[in-house]
């Protein structure tokens, strides 16, 4: 887990600093990077989360410092659950420890820092994005890749008595564990 947090830290201050060059030398920047696909192009995303620029929505500032301490604890609850369902999926659980905790870590500068995302980056004319998002899209990759080997080399394998025993109220009874106790 301190690995993970380190590496997290890691990211978050690569997000952070790039935020702080752009934002000092290169606001008023647009650079084509692939034409028509990616563009370099700075703006502040005041609308606090993907959802609220969809719509619109001004999200409160406190509404979203909660909602990122809420998921900052389904993540590490998440990472204790699935490893405690199969160690061997340890690493592909790591990956996405430390991705998700990264965007949130952003999300949560950029949320009480920077008034909003300092978002760079457009894709197409669709969106523009950061490295938090990028974070935040590796860290469901990894859960995916997780969920994908899970199933193919343990969970379908198991007797419906064993799948039983996997079930995540089972394993809250049991106090929690991170490992399996077999």
């Amino acid at each position: 887990m301190k690995k993970s947090f380190v590496c997290s830290l890691a990211l978050t201050i690569i997000d952070q600093v790039i935020k702080l060059l752009i934002s000092r030398y290169y606001m008023t920047s647009n650079i084509v990077m692939l034409s028509g696909i990616l563009t370099f192009q700075p703006v502040q995303n005041t609308n606090l989360n993907w959802i609220a620029s969809i719509t619109n929505y001004k999200t409160p500032v406190f509404l979203m410092i909660i909602i990122q301490i809420i998921a900052s604890t389904v993540i590490v609850l998440l990472n204790r659950y699935l490893t405690y369902l199969w160690i061997q999926g340890k690493k592909l659980i790591n990956g996405m420890l430390i991705f998700f905790i990264a965007g949130i870590m952003c999300s949560f500068i950029d949320v009480t820092f920077w008034g909003g995302s300092l978002d760079f980056l457009l894709l197409f004319d669709w969106f523009t994005f950061d490295f938090k998002d990028v974070y935040l899209n590796i860290g469901f990759a990894f859960l995916l890749f997780y969920y994908a080997n899970y199933y193919i080399k343990s969970y379908h394998k198991m007797s419906k008595a064993e799948r039983k025993q996997t079930g995540i109220w089972i394993w809250i009874k049991k106090g929690m564990p991170s490992m399996s106790i077999k």
